[in-house]
């Protein structure tokens, strides 16, 4: 999730282009994220100290890590640490940018401070997010208090990871007591909990799920698309059906609907999470009956 939001701060920043940034999308799983640029981060050495330090291992064919605890900068308990990062997602993303030339060694550290401070995380958050804690990233984004609604919001995010896209990325959820949908999907939740589940998106926004949750590949939102896209809501509501039983709590869902007009919807208890996926953009809400 981090590569994206860091990502779509360097396109703001006018230090990448968003085709740059696109290009760059998916990270190939091979790649790993080289001890130099991890160490920075991690503030284990300085980016002068890690610039001669590779300017060494360029002329004797040494690894950077052996050189850098031959030379006191970290211990080898430190390099074992900093080695664990190497398939982390969000150190692959700043490695391919170092390698592309985008930016530099000394330029990670104050980018992502400034990044940080833009963005109003705490350094508890930012690390969830470097880390990729799914539950407290969507703790960060979907602020909820009802564990229930919490538990939904976490299988829906782990369920579009899982089969949509895994490197999608979230925004700031926020609650209403009416609201206009556009072209949407939907599925309500009956028995102990009644609760129902819209996936909505104006124009083809809802691309990002239909496209790429069966084999089947739209050029807009037809109902075909629409009834893949309340397929899918079904797929993630029979899940957190599943992991509700295990608590004795029952819940049942009626068939999905969908249509290419969405209904204004008014109820006192709104969640709103906006989404982007696939580079679409489109927005879960909760519509939550006492």
């Amino acid at each position: 999730m981090l590569k994206c939001l860091f990502g779509n701060y360097l396109v703001d920043k006018k230090i990448m282009t968003k085709d740059q940034m696109d290009s760059l999308l998916p990270i190939d799983k091979e790649l790993n994220a080289e001890v130099a640029g991890i160490a920075v981060i991690n503030k284990a050495i300085s980016p002068a100290d890690a610039k001669a330090l590779l300017e060494r291992v360029d002329k004797d064919d040494s690894r950077f890590g052996e050189q850098a605890v031959e030379a006191g900068y970290f211990s080898e308990e430190k390099l074992d640490e900093l080695l664990a990062y190497q398939q982390n997602s969000f150190l692959k993303f700043v490695q391919i940018t170092l390698n592309e030339g985008i930016i530099t060694l000394e330029q990670i550290n104050p980018l992502l401070d400034d990044f940080q401070k833009v963005s109003g995380f705490t350094d508890a958050q930012l690390s969830a997010l470097v880390h990729d804690d799914l539950e407290e990233c969507v703790n960060i984004f979907v602020p909820l208090k009802a564990p229930r609604l919490k538990e939904l919001a976490l299988t829906l995010i782990r369920t579009l990871r899982r089969l949509i896209d895994p490197d999608l990325y979230l925004e700031k959820a926020y609650t209403a007591h009416s609201l206009q949908l556009d072209k949407y999907a939907c599925q309500a939740i009956i028995g102990d909990l009644h609760i129902k589940v819209y996936i909505s998106a104006p124009n083809d926004g809802l691309l990002g799920i239909a496209n790429y949750f069966t084999g089947d590949k739209y050029t807009t939102v037809t109902t075909d698309a629409l009834d893949n896209v309340g397929e899918f809501i079904n797929c993630v509501n029979g899940l957190y059906a599943t992991n509700l039983s295990y608590d004795d709590i029952s819940i049942d869902m009626n068939s999905p609907e969908y249509g290419e007009e969405g209904p204004f919807i008014s109820n006192e208890k709104l969640y709103i999470i906006p989404i982007c996926a696939n580079g679409y953009s489109f927005r879960a809400v909760f519509e939550v009956y006492e």
